[in-house]
């Protein structure tokens, strides 16, 4: 019969196609002892403090005991001595809290306490001798059932005769009124609009854009959920809090977006009233895949960062994009957008998942578009929620999957470990290898045996640099006669390297990429030499670049011209000049190398563009356009594996010589050279703190005049010491038992607060002559003449006009 002979053949197709599902599904989770689910939910506790009806600092909850002075992230005003804390402990059962107060530094203890099962509201004592007479860290701990524990750090600041519920008064009102847009707070006499504004965007607000900008224009925002209160700052010239929330507003291709905004604020009190010193707004559209995400021309992410992190593959289909802290794809081949990572996709009202503590880094998309990435700093949720470090990532996008490959954990706050462990970061797929820098040392990780194997160790800032896409890497090598440093050259893809050999008495010092040509200066070992302020330096007289084949493609070379820096930015290299003056070196005006060659085009490209409603915003740019525009929403899976790769490394005591700017709430950098860290530090109106949180800059609320007594003798020693030839650094050091800070780069008016420290400021016109800063007014510095002795107020501007041709160069100690 017919029907026996289909029902036949339907049976034998039905058999293959089952087979073949059976052996794709074999062949594509070969080899994973795994299974596939979702992230969950945050299980952590949470703690938040009480302080005249404010609730603030949301703190971070970790699994281990941190390094107390890297986690600086709020500051808890106490009321004579006294914190209420409030502990919200969710499915949790806390059995114990204890509690420690540190010098910042966390070297010594001043005090410990605990209490046992502890209510909702809990009153800590700070009270002693001696135990809040200065800002102090705080450690939290927190103990679970089952020997689970979790740590909390704050810093604590008493403010009894301060200004701190006035100040934060004053910031309630202002932040209500500018999303209310009602300007009877005085949003106008607060704000200082001028031509350092930038009008064009809601992106980014600050203190000096205008009326309509600061009050979101028509956007209409709408505060959900909570708001996040953390002050960042208290002490005797300001409060400043940052405040967190998200926020539903007006849209045009969708009804309402959402957006993550942080605002800023920094207030004073004066004369019976408040001044805003600073406002700082970012808002960061979230990408909704739910509502009209695709145009004419390509990926509409709105509101965002103008410098958005994206990749794609080689035929320029498939691109993988960071926007709001999460990581999406779109295939345009299959027309599928993918959500790969977030912590905030679950339970978005959680006010565990609102502080995005964490910075997600593309590391390659290859030829399929199968994406590898790395998630740094604090985890919210999560096989490693509570913990810190470097997660690095692999989605297979033909199996719908993120696989984590590797964990490597830290001990430092998340804002520490994203600048010292997200600098260079690269992972061969194939190979299974894993590339990181961490404290000076270079690792090559084989992650399926966890064995670490250190390439080289012991490289500062200037002895390594990393190419823009992440696949080369250049080091400094001690020379096989010793004399110098040769360069090895690494392709962290194919695991290749050449090195780049000095001659005899010369040095090679790698400087950067343009592209995948490599430029490095060559130095000779008898122009070593210092600065004015006494530091030493190792000035390049050529640079060479190579193309990736070790063919030279260009050379600059002056006469009498050395180079003592150089920066990397697009196709120019902009070079940091100097001249030889006696034995020290002096600055001169800066020069450009330019690459001709213009980068590959790709057919993907990002590009902003201008509407009515919301101004500047940027998409993603398909040069043939996209023809469905409506996607597919996939939400992968997580791989778990049995075993997963957890590693550790062990850390070296870096960054105590480094200086760390907080400003706006956040870490801005860290910098070797302190004139640099307050040259930053005043564009944020931030501070700067040495490694062990002691202030260097920019905390003092600095009197209208001021005079160092009582150091005569150490002042004439100073000027005695110059005049014999020794540099201005030896003597500082000397003078204050190894702190002494090399200011170089900053302005007169930027030392007054070292001055303000009863600390004398050495100001070098050149080699051995200057003077020494040894007070201030209103109108100039109090200076003693290096030469004479003599004692004369100099203006600002005469100071800065004297210290020009040593590159205005100020040497003097915390």
């Amino acid at each position: 019969m017919k029907w026996k002979k289909y029902m036949g053949r339907a049976g034998v197709l039905t058999s293959v196609f089952v087979l073949a599902v059976i052996v794709f599904s074999y062949v594509t989770n070969k080899g994973n002892d795994d299974m596939k689910a979702d992230m969950g939910t945050a299980a952590r506790p949470q703690v938040t403090f009480s302080y005249n009806g404010y609730a603030l600092n949301p703190l971070p909850a970790y699994t281990k005991k941190m390094d107390i002075p890297s986690v600086r992230d709020t500051v808890t005003p106490a009321t004579n001595g006294r914190i209420q804390l409030n502990l919200n402990a969710y499915d949790n059962t806390v059995n114990r809290l204890s509690y420690t107060v540190y010098t910042l530094d966390g070297e010594e203890k001043l005090l410990e306490d605990s209490v046992q099962s502890p209510k909702r509201e809990v009153a800590l004592a700070l009270e002693g001798e001696g135990v809040l007479s200065e800002e102090r860290a705080l450690e939290i701990v927190l103990e679970l059932d089952g020997e689970k524990s979790f740590y909390l750090y704050t810093r604590v600041k008493e403010t009894v005769g301060l200004d701190t519920v006035d100040c934060l008064d004053y910031v309630l009102s202002l932040h209500e009124n500018i999303l209310e847009k009602d300007n009877s707070a005085g949003i106008t006499a607060a704000i200082e609009p001028d031509d350092q504004g930038d009008n064009t965007t809601f992106g980014h607000v600050t203190i000096h854009s205008d009326y309509s900008h600061v009050t979101w224009g028509e956007l209409e925002p709408d505060v959900v959920g909570k708001e996040s209160w953390n002050i960042k700052e208290i002490n005797e010239a300001y409060t400043a809090v940052q405040i967190a929330y998200r926020v539903t507003c007006k849209g045009e291709e969708n009804e309402s977006d959402i957006y993550n905004v942080k605002e800023f604020f920094r207030v004073r009190k004066g004369k019976g009233r408040e001044y805003l010193l600073d406002y700082d707004r970012t808002a960061e559209q979230v990408f909704d895949a739910s509502g009209q995400i695709l145009g004419e021309k390509g990926v509409t992410l709105g509101i965002t960062d103008r410098d958005v992190s994206y990749m794609t593959n080689k035929d320029a289909t498939i691109v993988s994009f960071v926007q709001a802290n999460e990581l999406w794809n779109y295939n345009e081949d299959t027309n599928e957008i993918s959500l790969v990572f977030s912590f905030a996709v679950a339970e978005n009202t959680d006010m565990r998942n609102l502080p995005q503590q964490h910075e997600i880094e593309l590391l390659e998309v290859d030829g399929d578009g199968n994406t590898v990435f790395a998630v740094i700093g604090y985890m919210n949720r999560g096989e490693h929620e509570g913990e810190v470090g470097v997660s690095i990532y692999y989605y297979n996008i033909m199996q719908n999957s993120v696989e984590e490959k590797a964990f490597v954990s830290s001990d430092r706050s998340y804002e520490r470990t994203v600048e010292e462990m997200g600098e260079l970061l690269h992972y061969n797929v194939d190979k299974e290898e894993l590339y990181m820098l961490v404290d000076g040392t270079l690792y090559k990780i084989y992650v399926d045996t966890g064995y670490k194997d250190k390439l080289v160790t012991g490289l500062s800032d200037g002895q390594y640099v990393v190419s823009g896409d992440g696949r080369l890497a250049a080091y400094q090598e001690q020379s096989r006669t010793g004399e110098g440093y040769d360069v090895t050259v690494l392709d962290f893809q194919t695991g290749k390297e050449r090195k780049i050999v000095c001659g005899p008495g010369e040095s090679i010092a790698p400087l950067g990429f343009i592209g995948g040509d490599f430029a490095y200066g060559i130095s000779r070992t008898d122009d070593i030499g210092n600065t004015v302020s006494g530091q030493e330096v190792v000035p390049i007289y050529r640079i060479d670049i190579e193309d990736e084949k070790g063919q030279t493609v260009k050379t600059y070379e002056q006469a009498g011209i050395y180079i003592l820096g150089a920066k990397f930015e697009d196709n120019m290299i902009t070079l940091e000049r100097a001249m030889k003056a006696g034995m020290a070196y002096t600055s001169v005006p800066e020069d450009y190398i330019t690459n001709n060659e213009e980068p590959e085009e790709s057919n993907i490209y990002l590009e902003k563009y201008v509407t009515e409603l919301k101004e500047s915003q940027m998409r993603l740019v398909y040069v043939e356009g996209i023809e469905d525009r409506q996607p597919k929403l996939l939400r992968p899976k997580q791989v778990r594996h049995e075993r997963p790769t957890l590693l550790s490394l062990d850390r070296e005591e870096a960054g105590k010589n480094k200086s760390y700017v907080y400003g706006y709430g956040e870490l801005q950098g860290i910098y070797d050279n302190v004139g640099t860290a307050i040259q930053e530090a005043q564009k944020y109106g931030g501070v700067v703190v040495s490694r062990w949180q002691t202030y260097i800059w920019g905390r003092e609320d600095l009197a209208p005049q001021y005079y160092i007594e009582g150091k005569e003798e150490e002042i004439e020693a100073i000027r005695s010491q110059v005049q014999t030839g020794r540099t201005p650094m030896e003597i500082m050091q000397e003078m204050s038992g190894g702190r002494g800070i090399d200011l170089t780069g900053c302005t007169s008016e930027q030392l007054l607060c070292m001055v303000a420290k009863n600390a004398p400021v050495l100001a070098m016109s050149g080699p051995g002559t200057g003077m020494i800063i040894v007070g201030y007014t209103t109108w100039g510095v109090i200076g003693r003449d290096i030469a004479s002795g003599a004692e004369q107020t100099i203006s600002y501007e005469g100071v800065n006009a004297m210290t020009e041709g040593s590159g205005y160069t100020y040497v003097s100690y915390v």
